[in-house]
């Protein structure tokens, strides 16, 4: 597969909202692949996540509000639709490739790159949400396939301390691709919340 940042990142968010929009306000609670989050936590990093990138596309400066302060509102999944929505918006900005954009706690990056970051991040959180409500994890092989080729590319230091990713988890060489993305970024494909 080979696609432009902002496309991948949009048919990331494409393949992984069926996902998200099964999320019920019971389930957050629920503890999640994410160490130490809630669903209600993970979705509120979610949905910062997803402002704050659009921000940053938009060249604004990194203000820690927009990513932190996150009200989920009487309907999650909406909330979540309406950020999802306004970063593929702000992504599709047609210079955008042409700059470097300042990230939250992560400084300037070239464009394309943060696009790429943002898009494996959602293929993993998108497998969080399954695992934690008991969906189907299963992601499409070919986004994942092109996220596991860009996630190879990291320096080590990003899967150590859980921020961004953990330490990478064993599993055979022939296991399915999403479950060695998976585990490449820390995620233990056997995870339950039981």
């Amino acid at each position: 597969m080979r696609v432009d940042p902002r496309e991948f990142d949009r048919l990331v968010l494409e393949s992984i909202d069926p996902i998200v929009a099964q999320i019920t306000s019971d389930q957050l609670n629920l503890p999640t692949p994410c160490t130490g989050w809630d669903l209600g936590e993970l979705m509120r990093h979610m949905i910062g996540q997803h402002r704050g990138f659009a921000a940053a596309a938009r060249l604004e400066p990194a203000d820690p509000q927009v990513w932190e302060e996150v009200t989920l509102g009487p309907d999650p999944y909406a909330t979540y639709r309406e950020s999802a929505q306004e970063v593929t918006q702000s992504f599709a900005r047609p210079d955008l490739s042409d700059h470097s954009i300042e990230i939250h706690g992560y400084g300037v990056i070239p464009a394309p790159i943060t696009m790429q970051m943002h898009a494996v991040d959602y293929l993993a959180h998108g497998w969080d949400v399954a695992k934690t409500i008991g969906a189907d994890p299963t992601l499409d092989a070919a986004l994942c396939e092109h996220g596991l080729k860009i996630a190879l590319r990291w320096p080590e230091n990003a899967f150590s301390k859980g921020d961004p990713f953990a330490a990478h988890v064993s599993v055979p060489d022939d296991a399915p691709v999403d479950q060695r993305l998976m585990a490449y970024l820390g995620r233990d494909p056997n995870w339950t919340a039981r």
